[in-house]
């Protein structure tokens, strides 16, 4: 068997994997392999001149703790159901897995359809989506400043407005520990896959600064917001309530939200407001050294044993003194932990004590550091990621 990226002219056997494997319909699929696809981004797995198995390596930059660190989106894995059960994935991804750490990746991820599968390739969960529901009727409450204007963005008039909804997406950003870099680029990408799923967008103004903006879709009774992000409260209300305008043809409206953004505290009577926490995006550390550099921990004579069931090379033990350092050496930890559960950790989607509750960390000699100083390093912490593609 031999993995490796594909030749130009195999595009065609992307787009059939794609459609064989996935429910997206032929519009998105037309997407992505016009906007998106690349075939030096597509990882095959060949067996006997056929391709058994497939996944894409589509290039963002994420801010991770203020630094700037290149990565991939896994995206596309996918086996035909002929050759399904026989290891191909299983061994795709331990190559993709190995190939990333000889290429100085410091850590990948995706969005699993089911993240039990994932994890056993050393995968977990680091960002939430908070998902509202709500009657349309809630937005009666809410009025739209005489002093604030909205403008819808459409295809012609996208350029004017990219640099605005990077302001205000970079405002929001501020306060999270891992999201993604978004440029003119990405914003122009989001806005073309916006209207070729029949999306709206808009943004407002006061006095000609950008506020906020919004996009979501329509369908049957309901109204989808994808993404709403406002430089504070009150405008957040302003953009919203342009919804209720649409109250004669949709009865319910989906909100998808950034942790913390408190949405259900526009309304008067938050107990109508469904609001449902849901796990979204999982990571995949394959360099530890560097990670715990970009994680900024110093403290000193800290030791944490990681296990890495699949790139060997990263078991042992990390030591903090002045500088993080690797050894293959084990005799003495402060704890041990999974590198799978080492996402959750650095991460802050739980807190050290969360982690170790749930018997994820092995504590060994904790004395000279103290329960309470590991809990101030590793505490929990609000990322977004909110990607399909």
């Amino acid at each position: 068997m031999k993995v490796r990226y594909a030749k130009k002219n195999e595009k065609n056997v992307a787009i059939e994997h794609w459609k064989n494997s996935f429910k997206d319909d032929e519009n998105q699929i037309n997407f992505y392999f016009e906007n998106i696809f690349e075939h030096k981004n597509f990882l095959v797995l060949e067996k006997d001149k056929r391709i058994v198995s497939s996944l894409h390596e589509n290039p963002y930059i994420l801010n991770f703790n203020s630094n700037e660190i290149k990565t991939k989106y896994i995206v596309g894995v996918s086996t035909p159901a002929n050759e399904q059960r026989k290891g191909y994935m299983t061994f795709l991804m331990k190559e993709m897995l190995k190939k990333s750490l000889k290429d100085n990746y410091p850590f990948v991820f995706l969005t699993p359809i089911n993240p039990d599968i994932y994890r056993r390739y050393g995968f977990e969960y680091f960002s939430r989506i908070i998902n509202y529901t709500f009657d349309i009727e809630n937005l009666s409450e809410i009025k739209i400043k005489n002093n604030v204007e909205i403008k819808e963005i459409k295809f012609d008039s996208k350029d004017d407005y990219l640099e605005d909804l990077i302001k205000i997406y970079n405002e929001n950003m501020e306060s999270k520990f891992c999201y993604l870099k978004r440029d003119k680029k990405y914003f122009n990408k989001l806005l073309l896959e916006c209207f070729n799923e029949d999306m709206k967008v808009f943004i407002s103004y006061q006095d000609r600064i950008p506020k906020s903006y919004i996009i979501f879709s329509k369908s049957d009774n309901e109204i989808w917001v994808r993404e709403s992000f406002a430089i504070n409260y009150e405008e957040q209300a302003n953009i919203i309530a342009l919804l209720y305008a649409y109250k004669d043809y949709y009865t319910t409206i989906n909100f998808s939200s950034c942790e913390n953004s408190n949405i259900e505290f526009l309304f008067k009577n938050q107990l109508k407001i469904k609001k449902v926490e849901t796990p979204f995006m999982m990571l995949r550390v394959i360099k530890p050294l560097k990670v715990l550099e970009f994680c900024d921990i110093k403290l000193e004579n800290l030791k944490i044993y990681i296990e890495d069931e699949i790139l060997e090379e990263n078991t042992g033990v990390y030591t903090y003194n002045k500088k993080w350092s690797f050894s293959k050496i084990i005799e003495d930890y402060t704890f041990k932990i999974n590198i799978r559960d080492l996402v959750l950790l650095i991460c802050g989607f739980f807190d050290f004590n969360e982690i170790k509750n749930m018997g994820k960390i092995e504590l060994k000699n904790d004395k000279n550091i103290g329960n309470e100083k590991l809990l101030k390093i590793f505490n929990k912490k609000n990322s977004y990621l909110y990607e399909f593609q």
